[in-house]
Protein backbone atom coordinates (compact mmCIF):
# COMPACT_ATOMS: atom_id res chain seq x y z
CA UNK A 1 0.00 0.00 0.00
CA UNK A 2 0.93 3.48 -0.04
CA UNK A 3 4.17 3.91 1.96
CA UNK A 4 3.47 5.73 5.09
CA UNK A 5 0.60 3.26 5.43
CA UNK A 6 2.74 0.61 5.78
CA UNK A 7 5.63 1.73 7.83
CA UNK A 8 3.80 4.42 10.14
CA UNK A 9 0.79 3.74 10.75
CA UNK A 10 1.14 -0.07 11.69
CA UNK A 11 1.60 0.29 15.28
CA UNK A 12 -0.26 3.97 15.49
CA UNK A 13 -3.68 2.02 14.67
CA UNK A 14 -3.79 -1.11 16.13
CA UNK A 15 -7.29 -1.61 16.57
CA UNK A 16 -8.47 1.77 15.92
CA UNK A 17 -10.37 1.79 12.92
CA UNK A 18 -14.10 -0.37 13.99
CA UNK A 19 -14.89 -3.42 12.31
CA UNK A 20 -18.39 -2.73 9.53
CA UNK A 21 -21.55 -4.32 10.54
CA UNK A 22 -22.45 -7.25 8.80
CA UNK A 23 -24.63 -6.61 5.91
CA UNK A 24 -27.87 -8.65 5.01
CA UNK A 25 -27.59 -11.75 3.25
CA UNK A 26 -24.05 -12.74 4.77
CA UNK A 27 -25.39 -15.77 6.04
CA UNK A 28 -26.64 -16.69 2.43
CA UNK A 29 -23.10 -16.02 1.01
CA UNK A 30 -21.63 -18.30 3.51
CA UNK A 31 -24.01 -21.11 2.55
CA UNK A 32 -23.06 -20.30 -0.91
CA UNK A 33 -19.43 -19.98 -0.52
CA UNK A 34 -19.41 -23.56 1.17
CA UNK A 35 -21.00 -25.26 -1.78
CA UNK A 36 -18.26 -23.62 -4.13
CA UNK A 37 -15.16 -23.51 -2.45
CA UNK A 38 -12.63 -25.25 -4.19
CA UNK A 39 -9.85 -26.57 -1.89
CA UNK A 40 -6.09 -24.90 -2.37
CA UNK A 41 -3.40 -27.79 -1.17
CA UNK A 42 -0.49 -25.69 0.87
CA UNK A 43 2.28 -25.25 -0.57
CA UNK A 44 5.56 -24.60 1.80
CA UNK A 45 7.88 -24.17 -0.71
CA UNK A 46 8.59 -23.66 -4.68
CA UNK A 47 10.22 -27.04 -4.95
CA UNK A 48 7.60 -28.97 -4.02
CA UNK A 49 5.19 -27.26 -6.04
CA UNK A 50 1.44 -27.80 -5.77
CA UNK A 51 -1.50 -28.46 -8.12
CA UNK A 52 -3.66 -25.49 -8.74
CA UNK A 53 -6.03 -26.77 -11.03
CA UNK A 54 -8.95 -24.80 -9.20
CA UNK A 55 -7.24 -21.61 -10.03
CA UNK A 56 -6.71 -22.73 -13.59
CA UNK A 57 -10.35 -23.22 -13.78
CA UNK A 58 -10.99 -19.37 -13.50
CA UNK A 59 -7.88 -18.37 -15.68
CA UNK A 60 -10.05 -18.45 -19.02
CA UNK A 61 -8.45 -16.13 -21.53
CA UNK A 62 -6.60 -13.69 -19.01
CA UNK A 63 -3.20 -12.36 -19.88
CA UNK A 64 -1.99 -10.97 -16.11
CA UNK A 65 -3.31 -12.87 -13.02
CA UNK A 66 -3.24 -9.98 -10.24
CA UNK A 67 -2.97 -11.61 -7.23
CA UNK A 68 -3.24 -9.55 -4.00
CA UNK A 69 -1.73 -10.11 -0.55
CA UNK A 70 -3.62 -8.84 2.21
CA UNK A 71 -0.38 -8.10 4.37
CA UNK A 72 3.07 -7.31 3.46
CA UNK A 73 5.47 -10.10 4.67
CA UNK A 74 2.89 -13.08 5.50
CA UNK A 75 4.13 -16.25 4.76
CA UNK A 76 1.05 -18.12 3.45
CA UNK A 77 0.32 -15.07 0.57
CA UNK A 78 4.24 -15.42 -0.48
CA UNK A 79 4.38 -19.01 -0.43
CA UNK A 80 1.17 -19.36 -2.31
CA UNK A 81 2.32 -16.63 -4.85
CA UNK A 82 5.57 -18.85 -5.22
CA UNK A 83 3.77 -21.74 -5.90
CA UNK A 84 1.16 -20.67 -8.04
CA UNK A 85 3.66 -18.91 -9.96
CA UNK A 86 5.58 -22.21 -10.71
CA UNK A 87 2.88 -24.19 -11.69
CA UNK A 88 1.32 -21.38 -14.31
CA UNK A 89 4.89 -21.47 -15.82
CA UNK A 90 4.61 -25.22 -16.28
CA UNK A 91 0.91 -25.95 -16.67
CA UNK A 92 -0.13 -22.66 -18.50
CA UNK A 93 2.61 -21.06 -20.32
CA UNK A 94 2.99 -18.10 -18.56
CA UNK A 95 6.48 -16.47 -19.36
CA UNK A 96 6.82 -13.71 -16.90
CA UNK A 97 6.34 -11.90 -13.14
CA UNK A 98 5.97 -8.50 -11.75
CA UNK A 99 5.97 -7.18 -8.42
CA UNK A 100 5.45 -4.56 -6.08
CA UNK A 101 9.14 -3.09 -6.39
CA UNK A 102 10.56 0.15 -7.88
CA UNK A 103 10.93 -0.51 -11.39
CA UNK A 104 14.95 0.74 -12.11
CA UNK A 105 16.09 -1.15 -8.97
CA UNK A 106 14.26 -4.31 -10.38
CA UNK A 107 16.72 -4.67 -13.16
CA UNK A 108 19.16 -6.52 -10.88
CA UNK A 109 16.45 -9.30 -10.14
CA UNK A 110 15.57 -9.42 -14.27
CA UNK A 111 19.16 -9.82 -15.58
CA UNK A 112 19.91 -12.38 -12.29
CA UNK A 113 17.45 -14.95 -12.87
CA UNK A 114 18.67 -14.68 -16.89
CA UNK A 115 21.82 -15.74 -15.53
CA UNK A 116 23.74 -12.94 -14.83
CA UNK A 117 26.44 -12.62 -12.42
CA UNK A 118 25.52 -12.13 -8.17
CA UNK A 119 24.97 -13.47 -5.08
CA UNK A 120 21.34 -13.73 -4.54
CA UNK A 121 20.97 -12.46 -1.45
CA UNK A 122 22.79 -8.94 -2.78
CA UNK A 123 21.29 -9.11 -6.03
CA UNK A 124 17.71 -9.60 -3.83
CA UNK A 125 18.38 -6.17 -1.46
CA UNK A 126 19.83 -4.03 -4.33
CA UNK A 127 16.85 -5.44 -6.47
CA UNK A 128 13.41 -5.04 -4.12
CA UNK A 129 12.75 -2.16 -2.70
CA UNK A 130 10.87 -0.84 0.88
CA UNK A 131 12.72 -4.20 2.68
CA UNK A 132 11.09 -6.93 0.78
CA UNK A 133 14.39 -8.43 0.32
CA UNK A 134 13.95 -9.42 3.50
CA UNK A 135 11.48 -11.69 2.89
CA UNK A 136 13.24 -16.02 2.40
CA UNK A 137 10.48 -16.43 -0.07
CA UNK A 138 11.51 -13.34 -2.66
CA UNK A 139 15.03 -14.89 -1.97
CA UNK A 140 13.67 -18.39 -2.64
CA UNK A 141 11.12 -16.89 -5.94
CA UNK A 142 14.81 -15.74 -7.66
CA UNK A 143 16.01 -19.35 -7.43
CA UNK A 144 13.93 -21.03 -8.75
CA UNK A 145 13.16 -18.59 -11.90
CA UNK A 146 16.95 -18.64 -12.19
CA UNK A 147 17.51 -22.25 -12.01
CA UNK A 148 14.73 -22.77 -14.56
CA UNK A 149 16.28 -20.46 -17.22
CA UNK A 150 19.83 -22.36 -17.13
CA UNK A 151 17.84 -25.39 -17.85
CA UNK A 152 18.27 -25.67 -21.64
CA UNK A 153 15.33 -28.05 -21.94
CA UNK A 154 13.14 -24.83 -21.57
CA UNK A 155 13.56 -22.47 -24.65
CA UNK A 156 11.45 -19.37 -23.20
CA UNK A 157 12.74 -18.12 -20.50
CA UNK A 158 11.17 -16.21 -17.31
CA UNK A 159 11.56 -12.79 -16.98
CA UNK A 160 11.00 -10.62 -13.35
CA UNK A 161 10.06 -7.23 -13.59
CA UNK A 162 9.25 -4.30 -10.93
CA UNK A 163 6.39 -2.50 -11.44
CA UNK A 164 6.75 0.21 -8.44
CA UNK A 165 7.56 4.23 -8.91
CA UNK A 166 11.46 3.96 -8.03
CA UNK A 167 13.84 5.65 -6.09
CA UNK A 168 11.83 5.46 -3.09
CA UNK A 169 12.43 5.98 0.60
CA UNK A 170 10.17 5.19 3.36
CA UNK A 171 9.78 9.30 4.24
CA UNK A 172 8.55 10.13 1.03
CA UNK A 173 11.31 12.51 -0.06
CA UNK A 174 12.34 9.93 -2.94
CA UNK A 175 15.98 10.83 -2.27
CA UNK A 176 17.03 8.40 -5.07
CA UNK A 177 14.56 9.53 -7.96
CA UNK A 178 17.31 10.44 -9.94
CA UNK A 179 18.45 6.54 -10.75
CA UNK A 180 15.90 6.77 -13.44
CA UNK A 181 17.47 9.86 -15.39
CA UNK A 182 20.83 8.75 -14.71
CA UNK A 183 19.83 5.37 -16.49
CA UNK A 184 18.55 6.70 -19.44
CA UNK A 185 21.43 9.33 -19.92
CA UNK A 186 24.15 6.71 -19.19
CA UNK A 187 22.59 4.34 -21.82
CA UNK A 188 22.56 7.07 -24.17
CA UNK A 189 26.35 8.17 -23.68
CA UNK A 190 27.08 4.86 -24.73
CA UNK A 191 25.19 4.25 -27.17
CA UNK A 192 24.95 7.90 -29.21
CA UNK A 193 27.54 9.50 -27.30
CA UNK A 194 27.75 12.45 -30.13
CA UNK A 195 24.44 12.67 -31.17
CA UNK A 196 22.82 12.51 -27.63
CA UNK A 197 24.53 14.95 -26.18
CA UNK A 198 21.91 18.07 -26.81
CA UNK A 199 19.11 16.40 -24.97
CA UNK A 200 21.59 15.23 -22.00
CA UNK A 201 23.08 18.53 -21.54
CA UNK A 202 19.51 19.78 -21.18
CA UNK A 203 18.49 18.18 -18.41
CA UNK A 204 21.65 18.18 -16.71
CA UNK A 205 20.73 21.37 -14.48
CA UNK A 206 17.71 18.95 -13.17
CA UNK A 207 20.27 16.11 -11.75
CA UNK A 208 20.88 17.13 -8.72
CA UNK A 209 17.55 18.53 -7.91
CA UNK A 210 15.10 15.80 -8.92
CA UNK A 211 13.89 14.49 -5.38
CA UNK A 212 10.35 15.49 -3.68
CA UNK A 213 12.02 18.25 -1.42
CA UNK A 214 13.97 19.82 -4.09
CA UNK A 215 11.20 19.59 -6.76
CA UNK A 216 9.01 21.58 -4.25
CA UNK A 217 11.67 24.22 -4.41
CA UNK A 218 11.20 24.90 -8.51
CA UNK A 219 9.49 27.55 -9.90
CA UNK A 220 6.55 26.75 -12.38
CA UNK A 221 8.58 27.97 -15.12
CA UNK A 222 11.43 25.66 -14.31
CA UNK A 223 9.23 22.57 -13.75
CA UNK A 224 7.98 23.50 -17.14
CA UNK A 225 11.62 23.15 -18.53
CA UNK A 226 12.24 20.04 -16.55
CA UNK A 227 9.13 18.87 -18.06
CA UNK A 228 10.04 19.14 -21.74
CA UNK A 229 13.42 18.17 -21.10
CA UNK A 230 12.53 14.41 -20.09
CA UNK A 231 9.90 14.35 -23.09
CA UNK A 232 13.01 15.59 -25.48
CA UNK A 233 15.01 12.77 -24.21
CA UNK A 234 11.89 10.03 -24.52
CA UNK A 235 11.59 12.02 -28.21
CA UNK A 236 15.50 10.86 -29.11
CA UNK A 237 14.65 7.61 -27.99
CA UNK A 238 11.67 7.48 -30.51
CA UNK A 239 13.19 9.00 -33.26
CA UNK A 240 16.25 7.08 -32.85
CA UNK A 241 15.50 3.81 -32.18
CA UNK A 242 16.54 1.61 -34.46
CA UNK A 243 20.15 3.23 -34.23
CA UNK A 244 20.17 2.67 -30.66
CA UNK A 245 18.75 -1.13 -30.55
CA UNK A 246 21.54 -1.69 -32.74
CA UNK A 247 24.34 -0.38 -30.57
CA UNK A 248 23.59 -2.12 -27.81
CA UNK A 249 20.62 -4.62 -27.48
CA UNK A 250 16.30 -4.57 -27.96
CA UNK A 251 16.92 -5.62 -23.51
CA UNK A 252 19.07 -2.47 -22.65
CA UNK A 253 17.07 -0.28 -25.07
CA UNK A 254 13.91 -1.02 -23.66
CA UNK A 255 14.82 -0.74 -19.98
CA UNK A 256 17.16 2.58 -20.53
CA UNK A 257 13.81 4.21 -22.06
CA UNK A 258 10.95 2.53 -19.25
CA UNK A 259 13.30 4.39 -17.03
CA UNK A 260 12.81 7.84 -18.74
CA UNK A 261 9.56 7.11 -18.44
CA UNK A 262 9.65 6.12 -14.96
CA UNK A 263 10.90 10.04 -14.26
CA UNK A 264 7.44 11.17 -16.21
CA UNK A 265 6.14 9.32 -13.58
CA UNK A 266 8.36 10.79 -10.62
CA UNK A 267 7.29 14.16 -11.79
CA UNK A 268 3.73 13.72 -11.78
CA UNK A 269 3.98 12.35 -8.55
CA UNK A 270 5.76 15.32 -7.46
CA UNK A 271 3.16 17.94 -9.51
CA UNK A 272 0.54 16.27 -6.48
CA UNK A 273 2.92 15.67 -3.43
CA UNK A 274 2.44 18.31 -0.79
CA UNK A 275 4.77 18.97 2.75
CA UNK A 276 4.35 15.04 4.26
CA UNK A 277 2.63 15.95 7.51
CA UNK A 278 5.45 15.72 10.67
CA UNK A 279 3.47 13.28 11.91
CA UNK A 280 3.14 10.90 9.33
CA UNK A 281 -0.88 11.18 9.27
CA UNK A 282 -2.25 10.90 5.95
CA UNK A 283 -3.73 14.43 4.86
CA UNK A 284 -6.82 15.21 2.82
CA UNK A 285 -4.88 16.07 -0.60
CA UNK A 286 -2.65 13.20 0.05
CA UNK A 287 -5.17 10.96 -2.38
CA UNK A 288 -3.74 12.81 -5.66
CA UNK A 289 -0.60 11.14 -5.08
CA UNK A 290 -1.82 7.50 -4.31
CA UNK A 291 -3.44 8.09 -7.95
CA UNK A 292 -0.34 9.13 -9.17
CA UNK A 293 1.51 6.35 -7.93
CA UNK A 294 -1.16 3.31 -8.97
CA UNK A 295 -1.83 4.95 -12.55
CA UNK A 296 2.75 4.07 -12.86
CA UNK A 297 1.84 0.84 -11.40
CA UNK A 298 -0.35 0.19 -13.84
CA UNK A 299 1.58 1.67 -17.13
CA UNK A 300 4.65 -0.15 -15.79
CA UNK A 301 2.62 -3.71 -15.76
CA UNK A 302 1.58 -2.85 -19.26
CA UNK A 303 4.74 -2.03 -20.44
CA UNK A 304 6.06 -5.17 -19.04
CA UNK A 305 2.94 -7.29 -20.72
CA UNK A 306 4.23 -5.32 -23.82
CA UNK A 307 7.56 -6.60 -23.71
CA UNK A 308 6.22 -10.15 -22.97
CA UNK A 309 4.79 -10.36 -26.78
CA UNK A 310 1.77 -11.49 -28.26
CA UNK A 311 1.91 -14.83 -25.94
CA UNK A 312 2.80 -13.39 -23.09
CA UNK A 313 1.43 -14.36 -19.64
CA UNK A 314 2.29 -12.66 -16.63
CA UNK A 315 1.15 -12.73 -12.89
CA UNK A 316 1.20 -9.87 -11.19
CA UNK A 317 1.70 -9.70 -7.33
CA UNK A 318 1.36 -6.50 -5.11
CA UNK A 319 -1.06 -5.72 -2.17
CA UNK A 320 -4.78 -6.57 -1.93
CA UNK A 321 -5.45 -2.42 -2.21
CA UNK A 322 -2.97 -2.61 -5.18
CA UNK A 323 -4.70 -5.40 -7.56
CA UNK A 324 -8.38 -4.37 -6.90
CA UNK A 325 -10.68 -3.34 -8.81
CA UNK A 326 -11.43 0.13 -7.12
CA UNK A 327 -11.08 2.94 -4.96
CA UNK A 328 -9.05 3.25 -1.90
CA UNK A 329 -11.93 4.26 0.93
CA UNK A 330 -12.48 3.47 4.24
CA UNK A 331 -10.13 3.15 7.21
CA UNK A 332 -6.59 5.47 7.10
CA UNK A 333 -8.22 6.44 3.82
CA UNK A 334 -11.47 8.34 4.93
CA UNK A 335 -9.33 11.47 5.58
CA UNK A 336 -8.97 11.70 1.96
CA UNK A 337 -10.71 14.45 -0.46
CA UNK A 338 -11.51 11.35 -2.70
CA UNK A 339 -10.86 7.86 -3.00
CA UNK A 340 -8.23 7.50 -5.51
CA UNK A 341 -8.38 4.29 -8.06
CA UNK A 342 -6.13 1.98 -7.04
CA UNK A 343 -3.90 0.32 -10.47
CA UNK A 344 -6.34 -3.07 -10.80
CA UNK A 345 -9.26 -0.43 -11.74
CA UNK A 346 -6.70 1.20 -14.76
CA UNK A 347 -5.65 -2.32 -15.99
CA UNK A 348 -9.45 -3.27 -15.69
CA UNK A 349 -10.47 -0.02 -18.28
CA UNK A 350 -7.14 -1.48 -20.16
CA UNK A 351 -7.62 -4.92 -20.49
CA UNK A 352 -10.83 -6.07 -19.15
CA UNK A 353 -11.12 -9.79 -19.29
CA UNK A 354 -7.60 -10.37 -20.09
CA UNK A 355 -7.30 -9.58 -16.31
CA UNK A 356 -8.32 -11.72 -13.76
CA UNK A 357 -8.16 -10.29 -10.29
CA UNK A 358 -7.41 -12.81 -6.90
CA UNK A 359 -7.72 -11.25 -3.46
CA UNK A 360 -7.08 -12.84 -0.61
CA UNK A 361 -8.22 -12.70 3.17
CA UNK A 362 -5.94 -13.57 6.45
CA UNK A 363 -8.51 -15.79 8.57
CA UNK A 364 -10.08 -12.95 11.22
CA UNK A 365 -8.20 -14.67 14.35
CA UNK A 366 -4.89 -13.57 12.92
CA UNK A 367 -5.78 -10.01 12.37
CA UNK A 368 -3.57 -8.23 15.26
CA UNK A 369 -6.50 -5.80 15.86
CA UNK A 370 -9.00 -8.62 16.47
CA UNK A 371 -11.50 -7.32 14.94
CA UNK A 372 -12.80 -9.41 11.92
CA UNK A 373 -13.74 -7.37 9.18
CA UNK A 374 -16.78 -8.60 6.97
CA UNK A 375 -15.52 -10.00 4.36
CA UNK A 376 -12.81 -11.66 6.69
CA UNK A 377 -15.24 -12.79 8.65
CA UNK A 378 -17.31 -14.43 6.32
CA UNK A 379 -14.53 -16.24 4.65
CA UNK A 380 -13.71 -17.29 7.60
CA UNK A 381 -17.04 -19.38 8.29
CA UNK A 382 -16.66 -20.75 4.76
CA UNK A 383 -14.06 -23.44 6.20
CA UNK A 384 -10.49 -23.36 8.12
CA UNK A 385 -8.95 -24.31 5.29
CA UNK A 386 -7.34 -22.52 2.31
CA UNK A 387 -9.64 -22.25 -0.58
CA UNK A 388 -10.85 -20.38 -3.13
CA UNK A 389 -14.46 -19.18 -4.61
CA UNK A 390 -14.76 -17.76 -7.59
CA UNK A 391 -17.37 -14.75 -6.78
CA UNK A 392 -18.26 -13.86 -10.33
CA UNK A 393 -20.08 -17.30 -10.22
CA UNK A 394 -22.51 -15.77 -7.05
CA UNK A 395 -26.33 -15.04 -8.07
CA UNK A 396 -29.54 -14.20 -6.22
CA UNK A 397 -28.83 -12.82 -2.08
CA UNK A 398 -25.33 -14.39 -2.12
CA UNK A 399 -24.45 -11.81 -5.24
CA UNK A 400 -26.62 -9.30 -3.82
CA UNK A 401 -24.04 -9.02 -0.93
CA UNK A 402 -21.62 -9.58 -2.50
CA UNK A 403 -22.27 -5.84 -4.63
CA UNK A 404 -22.98 -3.99 -1.67
CA UNK A 405 -19.81 -2.20 0.06
CA UNK A 406 -17.85 -4.79 2.43
CA UNK A 407 -14.60 -4.16 4.65
CA UNK A 408 -11.37 -6.26 4.36
CA UNK A 409 -7.92 -5.98 6.32
CA UNK A 410 -5.75 -4.61 5.29
CA UNK A 411 -1.98 -5.07 6.92
CA UNK A 412 -3.93 -6.06 10.52
CA UNK A 413 -4.66 -2.74 11.55
CA UNK A 414 -6.90 -0.88 9.35
CA UNK A 415 -9.54 -1.63 6.54
CA UNK A 416 -10.54 -0.71 2.45
CA UNK A 417 -14.64 -0.38 1.95
CA UNK A 418 -14.95 -2.17 -1.42
CA UNK A 419 -17.61 -3.60 -2.82
CA UNK A 420 -15.72 -7.14 -3.76
CA UNK A 421 -17.69 -8.45 -7.18
CA UNK A 422 -16.45 -5.44 -8.78
CA UNK A 423 -13.29 -5.48 -6.81
CA UNK A 424 -12.12 -8.85 -7.27
CA UNK A 425 -13.04 -11.68 -9.79
CA UNK A 426 -11.91 -14.59 -7.10
CA UNK A 427 -11.02 -14.70 -3.48
CA UNK A 428 -8.94 -16.17 -1.36
CA UNK A 429 -8.80 -17.10 2.06
CA UNK A 430 -5.77 -18.25 4.03
CA UNK A 431 -6.09 -19.96 7.86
Amino acid sequence: MALRQIYIFLAALLGAIPAAAAAPHDAAFVAWAKAHAAPLPACASIKAGADYRAIAASLGTARVVALGEPVHGAHEPLALRNCLFRYLVEEQGFTAIALETGLHESRRLHDYVAGGAGDVREVARSGFTWGFWRYPENIELLEWIRAYNLDPAHARKIAVYGIDVSGGDADGAWARARITLDEGLDYLARAAPASSMPPRKDIEPFLGRFSAPSYRALTGRERKKLRLSIAGILAFFDTNRAALVAASSQRDYDWARQNVVAAQQLQSLFDVSGVPDPEGRLLPGDYRADAARDAAMADNALWALDREGPRGRILLFAHNGHVMNGNSRGGIWSVYARPPSAMGAYLRRKLGRELLILGSSLSARSNGAGRPRTMDAALERVSPAQFLVDIRMATGKPAQWLSQEQSISVNYTTENLIVPQQAFDVLISFP
